[in-house]
C-alpha cells in the first residue's frame, strides 16, 4: 500500500460524511458539477473494427472534460473518453495504432506533461518495436506509431490496452487511459450457439475523484457509471465481457440470486463452462461469462464483495456496482442452459492447452520473491527494484519453465507476465480465482504467520513471436511504478550440438563449456569472478558489447552465436 498524506482532503471528506475504510463508501464532495442522470440501460463502449485485415486507430492522450460517477471534471483520457473504444480485430489482422502524447495538467492525478506508451495486455504478439514494446515511450508532444501483427493462430478472446511507461502507469490508468481489445471469434469457434445472444462489454475501473482522500477506498464504476441499470427480459441469457481495466482495486463480483457461467478467462477459452457464484478479478484480469436473467421479474444487485487485501493492503469494501433489471415480456430460452453443460467445441484447438503443459518437460525451475519496504513505498522482486538497463531473467525459446512466486509482504500482489499465458499449477490458501485453464494475471496471497503466500506456475516460452525483451511485474500498478517489475529476455534456441552438450552436463551434474568453443572463451566461461560473462557463454544470458566496449573477438563471437545474432565462428564449429 502506497501511503499518501491528504489531511485537507480527509477533513473535507469527514465534513461530507464519507465512510471509514472497510465500510460502504459514499461519493465525496468533489470539484465539478453533477452531470445528467444515468442512462435507462447501460450502453457498451464504442467499437473500432478491423477492415480488410487491418485495424487503424489513433489514440490522443490529453486533458478532457469527462463525466464519471455522476460528476464532471477534467482528466487525461484517450480521445476525450473515459471509456475509450473497444478495438476489435481477428487472428491474422494487423493493428496500426498511432499514440499522440498531449498529456497535461488536469483535475485529478496528473499535474504536468508525462511520457506514455501503450501495452496490448494479454496478446501473444511481438515485444519488439514497433510492436508491443513497453520499454520505449512517446515523449510529451510526440506521436508514436505501433504496427502489431496478430498471428493467424492467435487465441481468440478478451484483452485490453493501457499505458506502461514506468513510473507513470498508475496515474495514467487512474485517469482513465485504458480500453478493451477483443480478438474476435471465441464464441463463433467454440460456442456458436451463443453468437446471437446480447453481448455487453463491462469495463470495470477504479478512480479517485477530485477532493477525495487517497487513503480511502477508490470509487468503482462500470462503463463510468455508479450502479448503472443493466436491463434484461425474463428467460434472457446475455454474454457479459468483464474486464478489470483499473489500476489497483480488486473486483469480486456477485449477482444477487444468480450464478455466472464462465467460458473464458484472460483471453483463454475454457475447455468447459464453469458455473460460479462469483467472479474474482484482480487488476488486469478479464472474464467472459453468461448470465441468465431468470424467469421472475425483479431488480438484482451486482456487488463487488469485500476483499481482504492484507494488513498492509488498500481498503476494498463491499459496494454495489450495478443493478440487473429484469422486466418486460419473456423470451425463449433457446437451450442455452443445456449447452452450458457441454464442453467447448474444437477443444483441441484451444492453445496452449493446460493438459499439454502439465505433461511438458520442465527446462528450468525459478523462484521469485515479491516484497516491500516497511513503509509501503518501495517494492521489490528478489530484493531488487526495477532497472531498465538490466535483463533479470533470460530464457530460451522452446523451453517450458516452472516458476514459484512467493509473496513475502502483508498485502496482495498480482503477478503478470507479458507475451504469454501460464498455467496455475498450485497455490496456497488465499488465491481466490478458481477457474481452470490458462491465465495472464494471478492473485498472490499475502504472507501470514511468517509463511509467504505461494503460487506455482508452468510457463510456455514456446511461441516464436515472443523473441525479445519484455517484462513481468505486479499488476497492482502502484506497486509496479514503485519498483516491482523486471525485464525478461527470450533468446533463440541453442544449436542441437549445444543442447546435447548441456543435456549431458546436466546428467553428470556439470556445467562446462563445449569443447569446440575458442580456448579463450572457454577459459572466460570458467572464471568464477566472471559470473555474467560465464552465464552469457553458457547461453543463459546475452552480453553484446556496445561500440565503445573492448572485448576479445572469440568471446564476443561466442556470445553473439548463442544469442542468435551471429553464426558459430569457424574455429568454434563442432568437431567431426
Amino acid at each position: 500500500m502506497l501511503k499518501v498524506l491528504g489531511a485537507v482532503a480527509a477533513a473535507a471528506l469527514l465534513c461530507a460524511g464519507a465512510a471509514v475504510a472497510g465500510e460502504a463508501v459514499d461519493i465525496p464532495a468533489i470539484i465539478g458539477e453533477p452531470s445528467a442522470a444515468k442512462p435507462d440501460d447501460l450502453p457498451n463502449p464504442p467499437d473500432i473494427y478491423s477492415r480488410n485485415g487491418v485495424l487503424e486507430a489513433t489514440l490522443t492522450a490529453k486533458p478532457s472534460r469527462i463525466t464519471v460517477a455522476g460528476r464532471s471534471f477534467t482528466s487525461n483520457v484517450y480521445n476525450g473518453l473515459y471509456i475509450p473504444p473497444t478495438l476489435r480485430l481477428n487472428p491474422g489482422d494487423t493493428l496500426k495504432l498511432s499514440l499522440v502524447d498531449q498529456i497535461g495538467r488536469a483535475d485529478i492525478e496528473i499535474r504536468r506533461k508525462q511520457p506514455t506508451n501503450v501495452h496490448y495486455h494479454g496478446t501473444d504478439v511481438t515485444p519488439k518495436p514497433p510492436g508491443d514494446d513497453v520499454l520505449t515511450d512517446a515523449q510529451p508532444g510526440e506521436t508514436r506509431h505501433y504496427v502489431v501483427p496478430f498471428p493467424e493462430d492467435h487465441p481468440r478472446g478478451l484483452h485490453w490496452y493501457h499505458p506502461h511507461a514506468h513510473g507513470y502507469v498508475e496515474k495514467q490508468i487512474l485517469s482513465g487511459m485504458s480500453g478493451m481489445l477483443i480478438v474476435e471469434g471465441d464464441l463463433k469457434r467454440h460456442y456458436p450457439e451463443f453468437v446471437d445472444l446480447r453481448e455487453r462489454v463491462l469495463v470495470l475501473k477504479d478512480i479517485y475523484l477530485p477532493g477525495q482522500d487517497q487513503n480511502t477506498a477508490k470509487i468503482k464504476t462500470i462503463n463510468s457509471y455508479l450502479d448503472p441499470r443493466i436491463r434484461a427480459r425474463p428467460n434472457e441469457w446475455q454474454v457479459w465481457r468483464l474486464g478489470n481495466l483499473g489500476a489497483d482495486a480488486f473486483f469480486h463480483l456477485a449477482l444477487d440470486g444468480h450464478d455466472f457461467w464462465t467460458i473464458e478467462r484472460d483471453g483463454n477459452v475454457l475447455p468447459k463452462p464453469e458455473r460460479q457464484a462469483s467472479v474474482f478479478l484482480s487488476p488486469g484480469a478479464r472474464a467472459t461469462v453468461l448470465v441468465s436473467a431468470g424467469k421472475a421479474p425483479g431488480r438484482f444487485k451486482l456487488r463487488s464483495l469485500k476483499i481482504d487485501t492484507g494488513p498492509q493492503g488498500d481498503p476494498n469494501p463491499e459496494v454495489v456496482v450495478g443493478t440487473l433489471d429484469v422486466s418486460g415480456e419473456p423470451v425463449e430460452e433457446k437451450g442455452v442452459a443445456a449447452r452450458l453443460e457441454e464442453p467447448a467445441a474444437h477443444r483441441k484447438s484451444i492453445s496452449p492447452r493446460a493438459v499439454d503443459l502439465k505433461n511438458a518437460p520442465i527446462a528450468r525451475e525459478r523462484t521469485f520473491d515479491f516484497s516491500e519496504s516497511a513503509n509501503g513505498n518501495r517494492f521489490f522482486i528478489n530484493g531488487k527494484q526495477f532497472d531498465e538497463n538490466v535483463v533479470d531473467t533470460t530464457v530460451r525459446l522452446g523451453d517450458v519453465e516452472k516458476w514459484t512466486i512467493r509473496n513475502l509482504s502483508g498485502e496482495l500482489h498480482v503477478f503478470h507476465l507479458h507475451q504469454t499465458a501460464f498455467l496455475v499449477l498450485d497455490k496456497s490458501e488465499g488465491v481466490q480465482e478458481d477457474s481452470p485453464g490458462m491465465r495472464d494475471v494471478i492473485n498472490l496471497p499475502y504472507a501470514q504467520d511468517a509463511k509467504p503466500g505461494v503460487v506455482t506456475l508452468i510457463i510456455p516460452f514456446t511461441n516464436p513471436v515472443m523473441l525479445g525483451r519484455f517484462v513481468y511485474h505486479c499488476h497492482v500498478v502502484g506497486h509496479e511504478d514503485a519498483g516491482m517489475m523486471q525485464i525478461i529476455r527470450v533468446l533463440p534456441p541453442k544449436t542441437a550440438a549445444e543442447q546435447l552438450w548441456y543435456g549431458l552436463n546436466r546428467l553428470a551434474g556439470l556445467n562446462t563449456p563445449p569443447p569446440w568453443w575458442p580456448e579463450r572463451a572457454r577459459r572466460a566461461a570458467l572464471l568464477p569472478e566472471a559470473d555474467e560473462l560465464s552465464a552469457a557463454l553458457r547461453g543463459e544470458i546475452c552480453v553484446t558489447p556496445s561500440d565503445d566496449e573492448e572485448a576479445d573477438e572469440p568471446t564476443v563471437a561466442a556470445s553473439l552465436a548463442l544469442s542468435g545474432k551471429g553464426p558459430i565462428p569457424p574455429a568454434a564449429a563442432p568437431r567431426e
